[in-house]
């Protein structure tokens, strides 16, 4: 595939090789002139230098990019507000993806494009959103971190393919070429649940942002005089084997809670199972209650709990606060009370949460620093990560947010069975008369759980006559269901049920 030159704008990092790999030069050289004497012996071998480079790309290795991921066209965007990326349409008002054919102007001047597909995808791209606030788009802008992950990737012979750098800020992309991965429509496969363990994998090992979409990313490709576009450096056209991939992450960080491999429980009978299923349940149960309370001990107790104007501030040292960590924190933590309360994740409350508190962790901690607060599309990609980690209920972005079970799939389905075999045991009891005793113990808490209830129920409708009663003599006219649940604490649903009972006894004014 030949990919034609933009003789009105181009990638200024590295200039465009039109020839084939055999017509190429003896010997490459850096943008200062340095010769680069470890270059790889044909396109497709893995990467022989020692250190990532930075290099930019070329039409040849543009080609074989676009040769793997095999379509001809892109579904793209200019910038980042992908509204623009979609065709309305006036007579049916429905709207249709807006494509770009391979080598147009148009593609070239797009800065994002969608290249993974939920049934087909020929690349995995990690969203890396390390800052490490160092101008320049070079691969030694990375965050040092990241730089020495991706390096300990390079030396295996597993490093991204191309390497995207915010020319700001040093935050990253990373694409790796695989073997395609494909799934029916509506299903999945076992290629694209191995792609997904890759991804979480890389995220875990370079610090990759976990609420990425995997829709819009950036376009390798981009051709313009944008300055904060991404510079993007090609590093080798190797196709990567996922399962080599999981194995060397996986034993680079070993330490990882992720990566340990969990052993299953065995247990001597049914009963053991049982018991020890209940005892995670109270578990999980006692630490959500924990979490829940935490918020409002901390409230109690502000001093202890490090909490000054309602932000709690993270200290790097005794003088020194980690502003960014504190406004995150406090931005995702303001968001779940949000969410908990049934009010919309908007981006302006998130950005206002997280700017309130780098603002106070800047007037208690700023250690002779002037503020540094973000540009405003980082904090509008800031709220959507956040939105993204409470969706998925995560409260500390360093774990998954998640307890997982140490049952099997197998102790599952045995608890399973023994479940619908015990209810087929009880339902037998309650028609055996051998089972008297069982029966009446039954019947007797059910009793006491009916008769707590019948009172809650007549409780609540009492309050209910009386405050549509005081509401009518006040104000003369009969009150909302929104406004009768507020003030007795209910649903508006089980506030309708009332009205109706008490309507049709006539204690109601009509």
């Amino acid at each position: 595939m030949t990919i034609p030159p933009d003789p009105t704008a181009g990638n200024t990092a590295t200039p465009s090789f039109t020839t084939s790999p055999s017509q190429r030069p003896q010997a490459w050289t850096e943008r200062d002139g340095t010769p680069i004497t470890s270059a790889p012996a044909d396109l497709f071998s893995a990467p022989r230098t020692e250190h990532l480079v930075s290099n930019g790309w070329t039409d040849v290795q543009a080609a074989a990019l676009l040769d793997h991921i095999g379509r001809e066209a892109f579904h793209a965007s200019m910038d980042r507000d992908f509204s623009k990326a979609w065709r309305k349409d006036p007579t049916t008002g429905e709207s249709t993806p807006r494509f770009y054919t391979v080598g147009s102007p148009a593609l070239n001047r797009c800065q994002y494009a969608v290249m993974t597909h939920p049934q087909r995808s020929a690349v995995l791209i990690i969203d890396i959103d390390k800052p490490s606030h160092t101008p320049g788009g070079t691969v030694e802008a990375l965050h040092p971190e990241t730089h020495t992950a991706l390096t300990a990737l390079h030396q295996r012979g597993l490093s991204p393919a191309w390497i995207g750098i915010n020319p700001l800020n040093g935050k990253a992309q990373a694409l790796w070429m695989i073997d395609p991965v494909y799934a029916a429509k509506g299903h999945t496969s076992p290629n694209t649940r191995l792609l997904n363990v890759a991804t979480a994998e890389l995220n875990a090992l370079l610090g990759g942002d976990r609420a990425f979409a995997h829709q819009f990313s950036r376009w390798p490709l981009h051709r313009s005089n944008d300055p904060t576009a991404y510079h993007w450096h090609c590093q080798h056209s190797q196709i990567i084997r996922l399962a080599d991939l999981i194995h060397e992450v996986r034993t680079m960080n070993p330490q990882n809670a992720q990566h340990q491999a969990r052993k299953p429980e065995q247990y001597a009978s049914g009963r053991e199972r049982i018991d020890a299923a209940q005892a995670a349940r109270k578990a999980a149960q006692t630490l959500r209650e924990l979490e829940a309370e935490l918020p409002t001990t901390a409230e109690l107790a502000p001093a202890a709990s490090g909490i000054i104007d309602g932000v709690r501030v993270i200290w790097i040292n005794q003088h020194r606060a980690a502003r960014d960590e504190t406004a995150f924190r406090h931005a995702l933590a303001t968001a779940h009370r949000l969410r908990a309360q049934g009010q919309p994740l908007k981006d302006a409350k998130i950005i206002d949460a997280y700017e309130r508190a780098y603002n106070v962790a800047q007037a208690v901690g700023a250690d002779y620093r002037e503020p540094d607060l973000p540009p405003m599309r980082d904090r509008l990609t800031m709220a959507r990560r956040v939105r993204g980690y409470v969706i998925q209920g995560i409260t500390n972005p360093n774990t998954s947010g998640k307890t997982s079970s140490n049952q099997t799939n197998s102790g599952r389905k045995a608890l399973a069975t023994m479940g619908r075999r015990g209810g087929q045991q009880a339902a037998k009891r309650w028609q055996d008369p051998a089972h008297k005793d069982y029966q009446e113990a039954a019947r007797k808490s059910l009793k006491a759980a009916n008769q707590k209830r019948k009172i809650k129920g007549q409780t609540t409708r009492a309050r209910i006559q009386v405050f549509v009663g005081d509401f009518y003599t006040q104000l003369g006219r009969l009150p909302t269901r929104k406004e009768i649940a507020a003030e007795v604490g209910c649903t508006p649903r089980t506030v309708t049920t009332h009205l109706a009972a008490l309507r049709e006894a006539g204690m109601l004014p009509e």
